[in-house]
C-alpha cells in the first residue's frame, strides 16, 4: 500500500492527477469528513483514519492520497518506503495557503473566513499554530530519508520523472493553484521564515535527498512543464545527473 501524504499547497492536487493516471480506480482519496472527494468509507475524522484505511487493500485499493498526517496511518505502514510526499519552500507554502484562503470558498474553515474578511493579515496568519511548521507535523513519524519518495514542489515535473521514470504523465496544467499572489516585503518573509524554522530544516534536508536520488537514478528526463520552469536550482539539479 502506498501512503501519499498531501501537505496543503505543495502541488498535491496536481500529484493526485498523476496518481489517477497510474492507479486509476485503485486510488483512494482522503480529504476529511465533509469533502465529496473523500472515498466512500473513509469519511471519518483524521484521527480515526487508520481504522477504515486498514480495509483499503481488501477493497482493491493500492494507494491512499490526501490530507492526513503520517501518524494517522502509522500503524498500517510496514515500511516507511511506502510513504510518498512533496515538500515546498516554507515561506512560499505559507503565502500560498494564505492566498488560497482569500481566494476560495472554504466552508467549515473558520480561519479561511477570517482571512477573507481581512481580520487576519499575513503576519498574523504565519504565527498561527496550525500554520507554522506544517510540513514537519504532517511527516512526523519516520526519518525523511526512509520515505520512498520525497519530491520538491518547485521541480514538480523532474520529481514525476524520478518517481515514474518513462511512464511519468504530462499534465496539461497545474491544478488548484492560486491565481492572485500576495506581495510581501523582505521583513515579512523573514518573519514567516522565523515561524517555520523546523520546516526550513526539513526542506533543506528534502532538497539534499532529492538531489542525491536524482544522482543515483542517472539521467532523468522530465516531461514538459505546464508553465515556464524557474531558476538556477533546476539547472543545477539537471547538471548533477547529466
Amino acid at each position: 500500500m502506498i501512503f501519499s501524504v498531501h501537505i496543503p499547497k505543495t502541488a498535491g492536487t496536481s500529484f493526485a492527477r498523476a496518481l489517477e493516471a497510474r492507479f486509476g480506480k485503485r486510488l483512494a482519496l482522503y480529504y476529511g469528513v465533509h469533502d465529496p472527494k473523500t472515498t466512500e468509507g473513509l469519511r471519518v475524522p483524521r484521527e480515526e483514519l487508520a481504522g477504515p484505511a486498514a480495509e483499503l487493500e481488501a477493497r482493491g485499493f493500492e494507494c491512499l492520497h490526501g490530507h492526513y498526517h503520517v501518524r494517522n496511518v502509522q500503524p498500517l505502514i510496514t515500511d516507511p518506503a511506502e510513504v510518498w510526499t512533496w515538500l515546498r519552500d516554507p515561506v512560499e507554502r505559507t503565502l500560498s495557503q494564505f492566498d488560497f484562503y482569500k481566494e476560495r470558498p472554504l466552508e467549515l474553515k473558520e480561519l479561511a473566513e477570517r482571512v477573507k474578511a481581512g481580520e487576519v493579515n499575513i503576519r498574523d496568519f504565519a504565527q498561527i499554530k496550525g500554520v507554522r511548521d506544517l510540513q514537519t507535523r504532517y511527516l512526523k513519524g519516520f526519518d525523511l530519508a526512509d520515505y520512498g519518495f520525497v519530491g520538491i514542489t518547485e521541480h514538480f515535473e523532474l520529481g514525476l520523472s524520478l518517481l515514474f521514470g518513462g511512464e511519468a504523465p504530462t499534465l496539461k496544467r497545474r491544478y488548484n493553484a492560486t491565481e492572485a499572489r500576495s506581495v510581501v516585503d523582505a521583513e515579512d518573509r523573514q518573519r514567516i521564515a522565523k515561524a517555520n524554522v523546523r520546516d526550513l530544516q526539513l526542506y533543506a534536508d528534502g532538497l539534499r535527498l532529492f538531489v542525491d536520488r536524482l544522482a543515483a537514478a542517472g539521467a532523468v528526463s522530465a516531461p514538459e512543464r505546464p508553465a515556464a520552469a524557474s531558476g538556477g536550482l533546476l539547472k543545477r539539479l539537471r547538471s548533477k545527473v547529466a
